[in-house]
């Protein structure tokens, strides 16, 4: 069972198991909205524009819980600056499984004074907000047990490969590339299979009719089926090299494709020059064009 931790902005928590995060209220901030909209696409276009009317928007990520018809809690965070406190934390993110917001997991009573390693927060108009050090408060703070919250399903991922990729996107990339891979481990299987069968007829043939070893037409056809196999594990093979370039940079791969023996690849153009030092390393370079933004670049496999 994973441990739950508040992560705040200057603690140590040096764990190495599996942990479910609950964000402090500095690290996030929080408006309760009425808005007359009920589909979630839509919800998630203007929420931005709300919030804007408190503060610069720029690097900020959004995410909503409703409460009722048209009532919305709606909290603004910055995945960048979480992911740098984690690591202050001497946290590792290969322990994070889920991330949640202290304002709704905790009971919340107004006027209630709550505290968490010398940290208070106090509740005012049903939102958790951080209590400045230099005000004192006649009245006993309620201490939070963040071990025996019972965390409810309104959780964040926070994205750990790429900025330029939100954690959508990512989970459909990974899920295409999987079903891909998938896809030629059971065709070149399937062709291997075939190869081995073709060479049985073939010995079979040749001893049945007594075929001298000279005449060859059906071991071309093996030959045939062998190329095959080897294009696909050529393919294969260039097509990891280049994804290992793009994880190791942290650019954005926005195509690739497999024709006429050559890779056609399409990256974000951060540095066209490094890219193609990387790909000459291995694989020969046709010809590389940039468009905008983007770098494609034809490889001879």
């Amino acid at each position: 069972m994973a441990k739950t931790v508040l992560l705040q902005r200057n603690n140590s928590l040096n764990i190495n198991e599996e942990v479910n995060i609950v964000l402090s209220p500095e690290l996030y901030s929080v408006r309760i909205f009425d808005i007359p909209i009920e589909s979630t696409k839509e919800l998630k276009l203007v929420i931005p524009d709300f919030f804007e009317d408190f503060f610069d928007i720029q690097g900020y990520s959004f995410y909503h819980i409703k409460q009722s018809k048209h009532k919305y809690m709606c909290f603004a965070y910055k995945q960048e600056e979480i992911l740098s406190i984690i690591k202050k934390a001497n946290l590792e993110l290969k322990y994070v499984k889920n991330i949640y917001f202290l304002q709704n997991e905790l009971d919340k009573f107004n006027n209630t004074l709550y505290e968490y390693n010398e940290n208070k927060y106090i509740c005012s108009d049903n939102i958790i907000v951080p209590m400045p050090k230099n005000i004192n408060i006649d009245f006993e703070a309620e201490s939070i047990d963040i071990q025996n919250i019972k965390l409810s399903k309104h959780n964040i991922f926070l994205n750990k490969s790429s900025k330029y990729i939100d954690n959508t996107t990512a989970y459909i990339i990974s899920f295409v590339f999987i079903i891909f891979a998938v896809f030629n481990f059971y065709k070149i299987n399937d062709i291997t299979k075939q190869i081995s069968q073709n060479e049985e007829s073939f010995e079979k043939l040749k001893k049945t009719y007594k075929i001298p070893n000279s005449i060859i037409q059906t071991k071309s056809i093996i030959n045939e089926y062998k190329e095959i196999q080897n294009n696909y594990s050529d393919f294969l093979n260039a097509f990891e090299y280049v994804l290992k370039y793009r994880n190791n940079v942290n650019i954005l791969l926005n195509n690739i494709e497999y024709k006429n023996n050559k890779l056609i690849v399409e990256l974000e153009n951060k540095n066209k020059s490094q890219i193609e030092k990387y790909i000459k390393r291995k694989y020969k370079i046709l010809s590389s064009r940039v468009f905008d933004n983007r770098v494609i670049i034809e490889v001879k496999i």
